[in-house]
């Protein structure tokens, strides 16, 4: 019952959110409308006339005219979307259907419940919409469930729409006879009584009135929007806003002044919560990461003191972490204001030219007529932000690990499917949006140089360096160090392997200049390439420039086309790599053995060498037919007079028996692991006797 609850609450939190549409428009609208600037407004009447303001209101109206109906078909659909459980055997009851069937359950209600329409943005079209929302898909579930409500037993081979609509049609139907009869039900009830006019009548004849007023208020309108509820529509709802319109205790210094002036100017800062205060403590804490991000869209509709979405982005809404100072914080705020109020310190004004959307400091100045309503709002926003500070660590903590959690996950599932797996960006689950996040991020850090190369040096038979191979690292800001799988996954299937792959070779082509100057002319340089890169048609061009413009020669340059895919049989694969070869750089296979056509490539273009896959080399002291493999790959280097390199070369033991078995070249590190180019020649240097030249079969 526990997890259930848990799912009705993200169901109803998640289709808030997706509502954020409505709540942009009204936003804009309401920024438009009630922006708070006398001159604005008297020069939009000279503009527009004096009826400009009819539109935007009819706009707010209209944004929110189905809010309850929209909102009873998403809960449900969200619903059952999270209840992957219940559908493993067959798709039960596909979400598209559960949302109709909400909203014919929620038009039953609302046309069936006196002094309720479908069509308005009140407290109870709210709160009917989530509840019939839950109820319509816990029904639809139990009832889709039972094969003796499929009357027509249609064959699955049926159209699938037609299938599903004719399937579900009696449990539909069913559910809305159950709602029709709940509201008649419903319309015998005798009427609850008014408990809020009851409060408000206690407080006015208690000494303390006000203040129990002031903080049962502030606690309702915060526990209201905890839950995903406009806690000032309910507020207003209450007794026909009895609550917000109620005149402060006489032994105030003005006992006509309105109890919502108060709230809305000194307790509500940034919008519901004293939110401002939580958007400041946000950027002092963080610098990026989602938290960051949502606080800096909130910045210009929370100055107007609209906060909706912080409170349905970030999210504060069911957000344990949030829950003590977002409920707490208000009260605390309104007890303070209360007491500057009866002590003197601020006296409120005529309220009449200050909006709710005015925004703090100049709502304080505009109602007291003195720096002390300014410096009191200043007050209030350090102690919110103070309070908040402690809590959005802990948020922001919390954050963290499950983004590296969630990564991680992501980063293995990309490992573990390997080529079997559909386009890693085009999947709709967390691994999905994770890739694409990375998808975005390694583009700008191509744009920006912020990827790295490692050199891994290669050592001949006499332990002579004969080259390098340039290893593609990126560390990123959030994330950490990424596999170089996962950078190769993402950058195949978002498209950016070509720019990828120009910019590795361009970077390795640098640092051979560079070695070149410091007299290490001998040694070569290693790049992978992806097989897709040999659809690149301007791949041979580009090579050919880079070998150019830094002034090397072609044979200094190695590409190593990894075996771990298929490469394309293509006539343009075929042209392409009959111009790379022509460019005289060398060709090497990469992964030999555990690919899709060894010796087939081997057939289609020139190689100068053959690499063997580490999970051979890795085991050839303890695997009898991993050694097998190798002496049978040495012979064919041998006899096609070609270099074979073993990678992943890791103690004397096991350098020492490939030998035996005929490999030329190890690599791996035992020799060295991969270094930065800064400590290669460092390296060159403790190893100068052993620099060798071109390396002859």
């Amino acid at each position: 019952m526990k997890a259930r609850l848990l799912l009705w609450m993200i169901a109803t939190r998640n289709s808030f959110v997706a509502l954020l549409p409505l709540t942009f428009l009204r936003v804009i609208a309401e920024l438009i409308l009630n922006f708070p600037w006398l001159y604005y407004q008297q020069s939009m009447d000279h503009w527009l006339g004096s009826d400009w303001r009819e539109p935007l209101r009819q706009i707010i109206d209209n944004s929110f005219t189905l809010f309850g109906l929209l909102l009873a078909a998403i809960v449900s659909a969200q619903l059952v979307f999270r209840m992957p459980s219940l559908t493993k055997h067959r798709e039960i009851a596909p979400p598209l259907m559960v949302a109709i069937s909400a909203v014919i359950n929620f038009l039953i209600i609302t046309v069936s419940l006196p002094n309720i329409s479908p069509i308005e943005f009140s407290a109870e079209v709210i709160l009917l919409g989530i509840v019939i929302g839950l109820l319509s898909a816990e029904l639809m579930l139990w009832a889709a469930r039972k094969p003796y409500f499929d009357l027509l037993n249609l064959p699955v081979d049926t159209d699938t729409t037609f299938y599903q609509a004719m399937r579900l049609s009696p449990s539909i139907i069913l559910s809305g006879i159950i709602f029709f009869t709940t509201a008649l039900i419903l319309t015998k009830t005798p009427d609850f009584p008014n408990f809020t006019q009851l409060i408000i009548d206690w407080t006015q004849t208690n000494e303390y009135g006000t203040w129990i007023l002031g903080s049962f208020v502030a606690l309702m309108n915060q526990l209201f929007w905890f839950v995903g509820l406009h806690g000032s529509i309910f507020l207003y709802s209450a007794a026909d806003g009895a609550l917000f319109l109620a005149n402060l205790d006489a032994g105030f210094n003005d006992s006509t002044l309105a109890f919502s002036i108060l709230f809305n100017n000194f307790v509500l800062l940034g919008g519901s919560g004293a939110t401002l205060g939580l958007l400041i403590a946000i950027f002092i804490v963080t610098r990026r990461g989602a938290q960051n991000k949502i606080a800096k869209i909130s910045i210009v509709p929370s100055l107007f003191n609209i906060n909706d979405i912080l409170i349905y982005g970030l999210p504060i809404v069911f957000n344990p972490f949030y829950l003590i100072p977002f409920v707490l914080i208000p009260v605390l705020l309104m007890l303070i204001s209360l007491v500057a109020l009866q002590f003197g310190f601020i006296t409120i004004y005529d309220s009449a030219i200050v909006g709710w959307t005015t925004p703090p400091l100049l709502s304080g100045w505009l109602l007291t007529e003195s720096w002390r309503g300014v410096a009191l709002q200043v007050l209030l926003i350090a102690i919110s932000t103070l309070s908040y500070l402690p809590f959005v660590k802990k948020a922001e903590k919390h954050r963290q690990k499950e983004s590296l959690d969630a990564f991680k996950q992501a980063s293995d599932t990309i490992i573990k499917v390997g080529n079997s797996r559909q386009k890693i960006v085009t999947r709709q689950d967390k691994v999905g949006m994770i890739a694409r996040d990375l998808a975005v991020d390694m583009q700008n850090a191509i744009r920006q140089n912020s990827l790295t190369l490692v050199y891994q040096p290669k050592h001949d038979r006499q332990g002579h360096i004969v080259g390098v191979e340039a290893l593609l690292r990126w560390t990123h800001p959030r994330y950490g160090f990424i596999s170089p799988i996962v950078i190769i996954a993402v950058a195949e299937d978002s498209e950016l392997i070509h720019h990828l792959g120009r910019w590795v070779i361009k970077q390795a082509c640098a640092c051979k200049a560079r070695w070149n100057n410091a007299g290490y002319k001998a040694l070569t340089v290693a790049v992978n390439i992806s097989p897709l890169q040999l659809t690149d048609k301007d791949l041979p061009f580009y090579i050919t420039k880079y070998i150019n413009d830094y002034g090397i020669e072609a044979e200094e340059l190695e590409l190593e086309i990894t075996e771990s895919s298929e490469i394309p049989d293509t006539s343009l694969t075929d042209l392409i790599l009959q111009q790379l070869v022509e460019t005289g750089v060398h060709l090497a296979m990469d992964d030999f053995g555990m690919g899709y056509s060894s010796l087939l490539y081997m057939r289609r273009f020139q190689v100068n060498a053959i690499k063997i896959d580490g999970s051979i080399t890795r085991d050839v002291l303890v695997n009898d037919t991993n050694a097998d493999i190798v002496r049978t790959i040495c012979s064919l280097g041998k006899a096609q007079k070609v270099h074979v390199v073993a990678e992943y070369v890791e103690t004397k033991e096991q350098r020492e028996v490939l030998s035996e078995m005929g490999c030329d070249i190890f690599q791996g590190y035992y020799h060295s692991p991969p270094i930065a180019e800064s400590d290669c020649q460092n390296y060159f240097q403790l190893h100068n006797g052993l620099v060798q030249g071109k390396l002859s079969i």
